[in-house]
């Protein structure tokens, strides 16, 4: 698992896809062989930008924080690729477990339940773009513009890290009929989110009251997070970014309209015809 010149920005690779450079070779091994699943064990998957954070938030709220109280997000609900095994293996249970994976690659357990949360892919592009270019400059260390993005690392082949937005989201399709994964899409939970939370709470097996349900619900609205500082990465805020970039961006459905071209905006909905709307008989709305 080595760095490769070949994109333009810093990444490993694992099984020949892209992956952030701190996730290491042997993390992936460790994870392979000397991990332990536990039968509550929880993961939150999804592709990048596309409603993580926000599902950390909430679960970690309707599990009354399972951890204790964490300086942040990270210490609360971990990004198992990226936490050392001693820290995974001392958290008490249920623990909660963030992972960009694609399902080929993620750990399996007989009872692990899983919630996995698309995005329509336009606004996955743009918000990701900024992600790269604008608030974890020093990470990526990507200088192209938004159309060199579109072209050379979205629309291509497993040139993104966790590889290509359709086959990330197809893989994980293809398990619908598996009574341990919930399905969410990131546009319902703009659109209802106290729907989708109850969606959650009755996957999970959760005995919630209608004042936790309204509580977690609230603490989980885009002003909330984008205020909360255990959510909205402002201890980030020392690292190399553009000045007034924010981690919480916009939070909305159609942001897309505004940052691609017509043209572009036409090859990412044929993708998604041909790749996911028709094989899984689904539509992925990208405005509301």
């Amino acid at each position: 698992m080595t760095s490769t010149g070949k994109l333009p920005y810093k990444h490993n690779l694992y099984k020949g896809i892209p992956v952030p450079d701190f996730i290491t070779a042997d993390r992936y091994e460790e994870l392979e062989t000397i991990h332990k699943t536990r039968d509550d064990d929880v993961y939150i998957a999804t592709y990048q930008k596309s409603g993580t954070t926000w599902l950390q938030h909430i679960l970690n709220e309707l599990y009354d924080h399972p951890q204790g109280e964490q300086a942040n997000i990270e210490g609360a609900v971990p990004w198992i690729q990226e936490s050392p095994q001693e820290k995974i293996d001392s958290m008490l249970s249920p623990r909660i477990f963030k992972t960009h994976d694609r399902w080929d690659w993620i750990v399996k357990g007989d009872k692990i339940k899983y919630i996995y949360c698309y995005r329509n892919p336009k606004d996955v592009c743009c918000s990701f773009y900024n992600h790269m270019k604008r608030v974890f400059v020093g990470h990526y260390e990507y200088n192209g513009t938004m159309s060199e993005y579109f072209s050379d690392i979205f629309i291509k082949r497993d040139a993104a890290e966790q590889g290509w937005y359709f086959d990330h989201v197809a893989g994980w399709l293809e398990q619908r009929g598996n009574p341990n994964i919930l399905f969410l899409t990131y546009e319902d939970m703009v659109e209802d989110l106290k729907r989708e939370v109850l969606k959650i709470v009755e996957f999970l097996g959760l005995q919630c009251s209608d004042e936790k349900i309204d509580s977690v619900v609230g603490s989980s609205m885009f002003d909330a997070m984008s205020k909360n500082p255990t959510v909205n990465y402002s201890w980030r805020d020392g690292d190399k970014k553009i000045p007034g970039s924010k981690f919480i961006r916009k939070g909305k459905v159609g942001s897309w309209q505004d940052e691609l071209t017509t043209e572009q905006a036409d090859q990412i909905e044929q993708l998604t015809r041909d790749l996911l709307e028709i094989p899984f008989d689904i539509k992925i709305r990208d405005t509301l």
